[in-house]
């Protein structure tokens, strides 16, 4: 190792820019002094990989590698053409080239699907369209390293849910190329396992489509416009099944066999403690309150409802709505209860009810995959 860190491509130093074919051809020319390229680089000590960067023009030339390459090829044109046409970059320049080499490396590692990819490719629809709801279900998009603004993907599972972790392992392998391994225990003694995406290409990808940075119960979210614009049926019941799996739940209708189904999201609202307990005579024997007791209250003279309608509405819920309108269900939507936070603000609980019927066409339609619902489903 040099004295100036690194005796590679990425050593920090000045730097000169040159056009890429006049820089392959001193490095050829250098080159012939010797033999080929592998040569070259073991007598300028430097790896054979920054020769090959070099030669094709990836990377520019540290003004040292420069100077020896010149006087092995010993060329008075070459160097005169050189002179005239290099351009110096200094050392902040170069360490923020080889920065966005890097990067370019990481990105050509994963497949970031196009939105023209999206319209045209039925089944890479289908299966992005998966994976975005599995990440606004029961995932998150959050910061990773504040001081570059890199951002990451989580994805939590109920420790029982492996077959669903499968499901969305084997979805971003396929849509991606990236292996988010297996699945991880978080630590904290919870029942529950994790997968992890640690790109900032996906994760500004997921941005890009939908999924808010940070708690998807304090920012609206919505599903992607290439889904909601789509006339495949595919599409609609690939962008469903995971809100199904991931927060529906089985319970019993009227009559004795018939089942229901329900999915819940929670969403943030700005009521706090004081403007609604006041009003309700909430006498904090829980920190939920049904639905039911909403009912003639108001707030700020507007019905209880109706502000969380307009100020607490969870709208990734109304395009789950709406996708289940467009395959012939026909669900309702309401608030289910308020639950008090530990900061002193009341989170609004939204959910979809689907009748007994539409319930027993989930597993027929692929809506619900998780073994467990499907049991609960049958018995």
């Amino acid at each position: 190792m040099t004295p100036r860190g690194t005796r590679g491509a990425y050593r920090k130093e000045d730097r000169v820019q040159l056009p890429p074919e006049l820089q392959k051809e001193l490095v050829e020319k250098a080159a012939a002094r010797y033999g080929n390229c592998q040569e070259l680089a073991k007598h300028l000590n430097i790896p054979k990989s920054s020769v090959h960067y070099y030669r094709i023009g990836r990377l520019t030339m540290p003004v040292s590698v420069l100077e020896q390459m010149l006087e092995i090829a010993n060329d008075d044109r070459l160097r005169d053409r050189i002179e005239s046409r290099g351009i110096t970059k200094d050392r902040s320049w170069a360490t923020e080239y080889a920065q966005d080499v890097f990067r370019e490396m990481c990105r050509d590692k994963v497949r970031l699907p196009t939105r023209e990819e999206l319209e045209t490719d039925g089944e890479l629809r289908r299966k992005a369209a998966a994976i975005v709801s599995y990440v606004l279900a029961e995932g998150s998009v959050w910061l990773q390293k504040g001081e570059f603004g890199e951002h990451a993907v989580n994805i939590t599972f109920a420790d029982h849910e492996q077959d669903l972790y499968q499901h969305f392992r084997s979805l971003c392998k396929s849509v991606f190329s990236y292996d988010i391994g297996p699945p991880q225990t978080p630590g904290n003694g919870a029942a529950a396992i994790r997968g992890f995406i640690y790109s900032r290409f996906i994760a500004e990808w997921f941005v890009y489509n939908g999924v808010p940075i940070g708690d998807k119960a304090a920012n609206p979210c919505r599903l992607p416009a290439w889904v909601m614009e789509s006339s495949d049926p595919g599409t609609w019941i690939s962008a469903l099944q995971p809100w199904c799996d991931g927060e529906g739940s089985v319970g019993r209708s009227s009559g004795r066999y018939a089942k229901s189904f329900s999915l819940t999201q929670s969403r943030h609202s700005d009521l706090d403690f004081h403007t609604l307990t006041h009003k309700l005579g909430w006498r904090g024997q829980s920190r939920e309150i049904a639905a039911g007791r909403l009912e003639g209250q108001f707030v700020f003279d507007i019905p209880v409802r109706t502000y969380l309608e307009g100020f607490a509405r969870s709208v990734v819920f109304d395009c789950v709505k709406e996708l289940f309108c467009r395959i012939g269900f026909t669900p309702k939507i309401g608030v289910s209860s308020l639950y008090l936070k530990d900061d002193g603000f009341w989170s609004c609980n939204w959910t979809i009810h689907l009748r007994s019927a539409d319930t027993m066409r989930l597993p027929e339609l692929g809506l619900v995959i998780q073994k467990r619902k499907l049991e609960a489903m049958r018995t």
